[in-house]
C-alpha cells in the first residue's frame, strides 16, 4: 500500500526518486488554499505546475512568466475544487506541486514487474512536441525508433524508480523524458496504460 500511495502522490514520488539518486528538478509543493504570488516568487522558470493526486497530465501547465503562474494556479484550483473531483477526498489533492520544466522527448513506458524485476513490455514514442503551456498527449508509436542503447537507459531508469518506490509485483505504466543530460522519470503508476493505447498491446503464451 505505501508503494502504491507513492507511485500516485507526485510529490512523494519525487521525494522517493530524489532519495534513490534518480534525476529530479527542482521542485516544491504548496496547499491549495496558499497565496500564489508566494509561490510564484519560488518558481524555477520555465516551471510546469501540477495538482499532486491527479493523473493522465490532467491539470498539467507550464507557466513562462508570472502572469502565466499566477493564471495556471487559478486554473488548477478551480479544477481541484470542481464536485466530482472533491468527492474523491483524497488529502493529495490539497496540494499543487510546482517544478523546473524538463526539456526533450517524451515517451511512456509499460512493464510488469516480478519479484522487483521490470520486464518491459512495449516503449512508447510520443511524436507530438510535449512543450506546454498543455500536455494533452494524442499519438504514441511503438514499437519505438529509439536506439537500444537509449531504450536500455529508459528501461533501466524505470527499474531503478520502481525499486525506490517499493514496487515490487504488477503492472507499471511510465512517464519519462529524455534529452543530453540523460532520462528523467516524470512518474511511475501502478496499473497499466489507460485509454485506446492498452488495445495495440496483445501477448500470445
Amino acid at each position: 500500500p505505501a508503494a502504491v500511495e507513492a507511485a500516485g502522490n507526485k510529490y512523494l514520488a519525487r521525494e522517493h526518486f530524489a532519495a534513490a539518486g534518480l534525476p529530479v528538478p527542482a521542485y516544491f509543493r504548496v496547499p491549495l488554499d496558499s497565496d500564489p504570488s508566494t509561490a510564484c516568487a519560488r518558481a524555477p522558470w520555465p516551471c510546469v505546475l501540477k495538482p499532486i493526486g491527479l493523473s493522465g497530465s490532467r491539470g498539467v501547465i507550464r507557466a513562462n512568466t508570472s502572469d502565466e503562474f499566477l493564471a495556471a494556479f487559478d486554473r488548477i484550483r478551480r479544477l481541484l475544487d470542481s464536485p466530482d473531483i472533491l468527492r474523491h477526498r483524497d488529502p493529495a489533492l490539497g496540494f499543487i506541486q510546482i517544478e523546473e520544466y524538463i526539456p526533450g522527448r517524451e515517451f511512456a513506458l509499460e512493464g510488469l514487474m516480478t519479484a522487483g524485476r521490470l520486464r518491459t513490455l512495449a516503449l512508447f514514442d510520443k511524436p507530438d512536441p510535449l512543450d506546454g503551456p498543455f500536455f494533452e498527449e494524442t499519438i504514441y508509436v511503438t514499437p519505438s525508433r529509439q536506439p537500444t542503447a537509449a531504450q536500455q537507459a529508459m528501461h533501466d531508469a524505470i527499474q531503478k524508480a520502481c525499486t525506490a518506490l517499493g514496487l515490487s509485483d504488477g503492472p507499471v505504466h511510465a512517464e519519462l523524458r529524455a534529452n543530453e543530460n540523460g532520462v528523467w522519470v516524470l512518474e511511475v503508476a501502478a496499473r497499466p496504460i489507460g485509454g485506446l493505447c492498452a488495445r495495440v498491446l496483445r501477448f500470445n503464451g
